[in-house]
């Protein structure tokens, strides 16, 4: 590997070069201090929505002790080719041919979001070619809601409701009700927001392919065996803490820890408070045992981690309709509403359609909702937030309660 030796965050936006696997092509771009450098290599892999122009301040600081890749590998980032046919594990065994090809010592990826699959992916198939690993964000999207969330996602863009689409996707990567902790500006939201509304008819297919292979993935047969970071946002109701804490505690050596005042973009919301951990972690060495802005977990914490991830209320008026756009309209009771979902009672049929169902209630705004599970009077169901005005109006609800904790759908 010859490094590039003149970084600087404005040639991030430059060509990258191509390394051709066959009739793959990876785009990549790689820095160092000196051309040659033999040390183990930071391997940056993003998610959804990020380019090599996310990572301008990660690079930055990294380069200091580490030479830096940034891969895009088919259909991810700016790599436009598509790769419907590849599923997360051919991904990440390009990632390994990436690094036999260019004769690379063991890498330590930082994988995040959909990046993380791959990352975790990479490490567990070919260990020899992985010497440490920072994952955030991760999942294997087996939580029944995310999954019928993220199929809604791939509904929506087949309709061609990209304004719907967009407002959902932004829900789900920035908590509405947790903007004061977060910090998260509003120029930034609606920057984000209007990237997701002006995706090119090629960024859906990518999107759609890269959101398809989530939904196929049947799980992870092994675990990364070297040592292993994982980072988890507070309130990141996406990928939700307890399921980072599961997976470390599926690890050979994995340390986790809980980023505070932040959610599904830990690393780019507290930038300080992830840094403090993954630079020692990166180098190799001991984890301060307490760190600013985070908490870090015991082993024995892993698998008993609160699920609860978000309060529930009991409306004041707890009658309400629901209706369909084709099936028709019962009465219901609320028994259970949160910002992410909730529980009704009634008495519905046996059957229902996944999707074209409003909630209706006097309080609100009519509101789309996603029937999650349903077992005699019990409907438990999830919002897709795909409704902009209805979405802030359940949302500015709760953000004037302070709410009881009650387990999430």
């Amino acid at each position: 590997m010859r490094y590039r030796t003149d970084y600087s965050a404005a040639r991030l936006s430059a060509a990258p070069q191509v390394l051709e696997l066959g009739s793959w092509r990876l785009h990549y771009q790689a820095y160092a201090t000196h051309s040659h450098d033999r040390r183990a290599p930071v391997l940056l892999l993003g998610g959804a929505f990020q380019s090599f122009r996310s990572f301008a301040n990660e690079v930055s600081e990294l380069l200091t002790e580490h030479p830096v890749i940034l891969l895009d590998l088919p259909s991810q980032g700016g790599n436009p080719q598509l790769a419907a046919e590849l599923g997360l594990e051919q991904l990440a065994d390009l990632i390994a041919a990436f690094a036999a090809e260019l004769q690379l010592p063991p890498l330590m990826p930082i994988g995040l979001s959909y990046g993380s699959a791959l990352a975790a992916l990479f490490a567990a198939r070919h260990p020899r070619h992985c010497a440490r690993l920072l994952l955030a964000g991760i999942s294997a999207f087996g939580r029944p809601g995310a999954r019928l969330l993220l199929e809604e996602s791939l509904a929506l863009l087949a309709e061609g409701r990209s304004d719907a689409f967009a407002q959902g996707a932004l829900t789900g990567l920035l908590n509405p009700l947790r903007l004061h902790e977060t910090g998260v500006a509003p120029v930034f939201r609606k920057a984000l927001l209007r990237q997701m509304q002006r995706l090119t008819p090629s960024e859906v297919e990518r999107y759609r392919q890269n959101s398809q292979r989530l939904l196929d993935f049947p799980g992870f047969a092994g675990h990364p065996a070297c040592p292993t970071l994982v980072l988890a946002g507070e309130y990141d109701h996406f990928t939700q803490p307890w399921e980072h804490a599961h997976f470390a505690a599926a690890c050979a050596d994995a340390t986790c820890a809980v980023i505070h005042n932040a959610d599904h973009l830990a690393q780019f919301e507290r930038r300080t408070a992830c840094a403090a951990l993954y630079h020692p972690f990166l180098r190799g060495e001991t984890l301060p045992p307490r760190s600013a802005g985070a908490t870090r977990l015991a082993r024995h914490q892993l698998l008993n981690l609160e699920k609860r991830h978000e309060a529930r209320l009991t409306p004041s008026n707890r009658r309400a309709r629901l209706r369909h756009s084709d099936a028709g309209e019962w009465s219901v009771e609320i028994a259970e509403l949160g910002f992410f979902g909730g529980l009704l009672h009634g008495a519905l049929p046996s059957q229902l359609p996944v999707r074209g169902w409003h909630l209706l209630n006097g309080e609100l705004p009519a509101q789309p909702i996603l029937p999650l599970r349903h077992s005699g009077s019990g409907l438990a169901f999830v919002f897709p937030h795909s409704d902009a005005q209805a979405s802030s109006a359940l949302a500015a609800q709760f953000s004037a309660q302070s709410l009881p904790a009650v387990a999430c759908a």
